[in-house]
């Protein structure tokens, strides 16, 4: 298991995905993993691709080969953006192909996956109306398949594209508030607490898990 004390306890929250979701493997591959997605949930995408470069010469196991691969593809359209960088698109590319082969073998786990890809490709391009498609399509996937954590976060990365690409506040905010509640089902109080600081968003209506307030209800009215 990865050894969270080095962490504040502030960040700790950041942790969630990786010791949920990647129980079986070793300390050597966890740290420098879970480094690589706490820092791309921070928005810090410089140090998320620095840490996930460590990762790219260790054999692994299939379950952390996959979220390796899908945090490393996020990570790779976030840079694209910032720099421009025809290397860090060809990476995207690479990373869709990889979860195309996939896909077939678990639908479920891998089909939101596959769309959020998509739609930040889309976005990185950009095709605006058909990354607001399929942003809206992996958002619909997860919550289907129960994944509240990566429902949250195509929420947010939607939210995201709406404010820097397409220039459409009002329905920025809705999403991000969407995934507000969605982090505060998943139990990511701390990253909750820091959307809704960021983005000024009103949560008094929302109750502390996220389950029975009316904007929990509107979620599932939008979606």
């Amino acid at each position: 298991m990865c050894n969270t004390d080095v962490f504040s306890r502030s960040d700790r929250y950041y942790c969630l995905l990786c010791l949920n979701e990647c129980i079986v493997s070793f300390e050597g591959f966890l740290v420098p993993l879970f480094i690589s997605i706490q820092s791309f949930w921070k928005g810090d995408y410089d140090a998320a691709e620095s840490s996930s470069k460590v990762l790219l010469s260790l054999r692994m196991t299939n379950l952390l080969l996959i979220y390796f691969t899908f945090y490393r593809g996020l990570i790779a359209f976030r840079r694209y953006r910032e720099d421009h960088s025809e290397d860090k698109l060809r990476n995207g590319f690479d990373v869709i192909i990889k979860i195309e082969s996939w896909l077939q073998h678990s639908p479920s786990l891998f089909e939101n996956k596959l769309l959020l890809l998509n739609a930040e490709e889309q976005a990185s391009l950009p095709n605006i109306d058909k990354a607001k498609s399929l942003y809206l399509s992996s958002i619909k996937s997860a919550k289907d398949c129960g994944r509240v954590h990566e429902q949250g976060l195509a929420c947010e990365l939607m939210g995201q594209f709406l404010l820097t690409v397409a220039n459409d506040r009002p329905q920025a905010m809705i999403h991000m508030k969407n995934a507000h509640t969605c982090y505060l089902q998943w139990g990511a109080f701390g990253k909750a607490a820091e959307l809704a600081e960021e983005h000024g968003l009103d949560t008094s209506s929302v109750s502390p898990t996220g389950k029975s307030s009316k904007h929990a209800r509107d979620v599932d009215i939008f979606y």
